[in-house]
């Protein structure tokens, strides 16, 4: 297949070009760098775009079989008022783009895949599944707001897959490697009460999960990106103790401090998601880490 990747060079889209290249399939990367376009590296062309003035190639839609939407401003950024306007931006105006590209064009693609977050769901100890309700502040608005920009895609007959992503395990970016100098040195500690629940998946696996979903014409609608064991936060920081030679944990980092450091952005650590990848597993789909431990020592390991 041809396949359409925003977002190709970022955490996500790396891992993700030598998988789909490994299957056969031709990949072309949208990049904002004018200098990259019409460039072929690693077997992989480059085109710009600019999605911020919603200027986009479109003959490259008649080319492509599928598209994959990772474009988007990290949520992991301090949340400010400016930074915010752009995480929404980022999001609406590639959404957009590709939406419409791809419904005017004469040859559309066969499926559309985007990036999405647990962030939609409510905080709870509860486990949820894709028919969950939709929680509530910053974040479940960007992604409900996100998903809705696709939908028309659905009546025009393409195949839409919008994953809720958790939390993305690597050793080089990520959550992971913010937390791995502390723990490393015996600094590691839960945060807020630490009975929350985190929902998490390897990166190995999520990029599997794209390309499964990708080759399989009976899945679509929401799915959730997350491995089959949520832990909570406390659990997972004396996993990462233990992967890593250390004994104990400091004692917990109060959430009122994390709140005044990181304001409205601190919910996004003390917020209990307990999510099911059920949906997932019913497609076929089997997790090469599905449990903490296997997965944490994969990246610690070396």
């Amino acid at each position: 297949m041809n396949i359409l990747i925003s977002g190709g060079t970022g955490l996500v889209g790396r891992a993700l070009v030598p998988i789909l290249q490994s299957q056969g399939h031709d990949v072309t990367i949208l990049t904002t760098r004018k200098s990259m376009s019409g460039n072929t590296r690693e077997g992989v062309r480059y085109i710009w775009w600019n999605p911020a003035r919603h200027e986009f190639p479109a003959q490259e839609m008649e080319w492509a079989d599928g598209i994959v939407h990772l474009a988007g401003y990290s949520v992991a950024n301090r949340w400010t008022e400016e930074n915010k306007k752009r995480m929404v931006a980022s999001r609406v105006d590639s959404t957009e783009v590709l939406v419409q590209a791809a419904l005017q064009a004469v040859r559309k693609p066969h499926w559309f895949i985007s990036a999405g977050a647990i962030g939609y769901y409510p905080s709870s100890s509860d486990w949820q599944d894709e028919q969950a309700p939709m929680g509530s502040g910053f974040l479940a608005d960007l992604c409900h707001h996100w998903e809705e920009l696709s939908q028309p895609l659905e009546t025009a007959g393409i195949r839409r897959i919008v994953l809720r992503i958790g939390v993305v395990l690597d050793r080089h970016e990520g959550a992971l490697k913010q937390m791995l100098p502390l723990f490393r040195l015996g600094l590691g500690a839960p945060v807020g009460h630490g009975r929350q629940w985190m929902s998490w998946i390897h990166l190995h696996d999520l990029v599997r999960a794209i390309a499964h979903l990708a080759t399989h014409p009976e899945a679509r609608g929401i799915y959730n990106a997350v491995a089959p064991e949520p832990v909570t936060n406390r659990d997972f920081s004396k996993e990462l103790a233990r992967s890593l030679g250390r004994k104990g944990l400091l004692p917990p980092v109060p959430a009122f401090m994390l709140r005044l450091i990181f304001g409205e952005m601190s919910s996004m650590v003390l917020a209990s998601q307990r999510i099911s990848c059920d949906k997932l597993q019913h497609s076929g789909f089997v997790f090469q880490y599905p449990q903490l431990k296997e997965a944490l020592n994969s990246l610690t390991s070396s």
